[in-house]
């Protein structure tokens, strides 16, 4: 029982996300915190989305940026129809504040209702509400333990940056070593056999030849058989292959995490699932709707004996953002 419970703690346990209004905000395990506008729930044309990420350093200055597509250029910005003197530049494909502008857009964010990004001509772009704003940032301010200290966004106090404690380390993975030769190859017999014992639905993904492999290490093959379909999203079951006396030895994969509907299944499932080669990580991807604007998304590094979950972004609500937040991290070690 003892070690059920140790087990238990010691898996990835990624956080929460936490709503209000027209915001969203989640911090990972590492203290990185991370919020987001969202469109209005009674949409209107012209919504923009935006972000505004800290990292968990004391020192940390946040980064604040507007969605505004890639074909269009941020000149400037209004707050409830005022002017702002901060500028916003391209970075990273979104418009940015710089860093010295982040003091007035901050004040804008805690005072006003709106804000409107400016293009070029003076044209605007589109609104973001701020709606639920100062709560979004009191809660990455909360997490993050800058109330009272002169880094908070929200909050400010006279104690100095140096009271911010200093961040969680994060959990480290141990890669195994990289893969010498090709994939185990496996029979079309044998894929028929296990797509029985998976009861997977042959007719939603093209037929028995519908699977995946990859060599993840010098002894272990990773096979995804896909296992059913919907309008964006296909399911896969994983399995890990060795070479056995016998042929082939297939097993189901092992994780150091496992969602709560798996047990429905008796199986692990993956969601949109691939092996990476260059980056040798086990990615999936379940979109809560076809625009992709919610959903979760996890990498996975394999460490010989099962996959580690190194990080995880989520997205519960569907309101047009694609700036998904992160709420796991590890490091991985090759």
């Amino acid at each position: 029982m003892l070690s059920f419970i140790l087990l238990a703690a010691a898996a990835p346990q990624p956080a929460q996300l936490k709503t209000f209004s027209d915001w969203t905000v989640g911090c990972d395990n590492g203290r990185a915190c991370h919020a987001v506008g969202l469109v209005p729930e009674d949409w209107r044309e012209d919504a923009l989305t935006m972000g505004v990420r800290r990292g968990p350093e004391a020192d940390a200055a946040p980064i604040i940026t507007f969605e505004v597509g890639d074909d269009r250029q941020a000149t400037g910005l209004t707050a409830d129809g005022k002017p702002l003197k901060a500028r916003v530049v391209p970075y990273d494909g979104v418009a940015r504040v710089p860093p010295d502008d982040n003091a007035e857009a901050l004040e804008a964010l805690r005072r006003a209702q709106q804000i409107v990004v400016i293009g070029q001509g003076g044209k605007a772009l589109g609104t973001v509400s701020l709606k639920g704003v100062s709560a979004a940032l009191l809660y990455m301010d909360e997490q993050q333990k800058r109330l009272g200290t002169v880094t908070a966004l929200v909050r400010p106090g006279p104690k100095p940056a140096a009271a911010v404690p200093p961040p969680p380390p994060l959990p480290v993975v141990r890669s195994a070593p990289r893969p010498t030769g090709a994939a185990i190859a496996l029979t079309k017999s044998r894929i028929t056999a296990l797509r029985r014992q998976a009861k997977c639905t042959l007719d939603e993904v093209g037929g028995p030849d519908s699977f995946e492999t990859a060599a993840i290490d010098p002894a272990h093959t990773l096979l995804l058989l896909a296992c059913g379909s919907g309008a964006y999203n296909v399911s896969y079951v994983p399995y890990v292959v060795r070479k056995g006396p016998k042929g082939p030895d297939l097993r189901l994969a092992s994780f150091d995490r496992s969602e709560r509907w798996w047990g429905e299944e008796g199986h692990p499932i993956l969601t949109n699932a691939e092996w990476d080669p260059k980056r040798r990580l086990l990615t999936a991807f379940g979109k809560g709707r076809g625009l992709g604007d919610c959903g979760t998304g996890q990498d996975y590094a394999w460490d010989g004996t099962r996959f580690r979950l190194i990080q995880q972004i989520d997205m519960d609500e569907c309101r047009g953002s694609v700036d998904y937040i992160t709420t796991w991290r590890a490091e991985v070690r090759r």
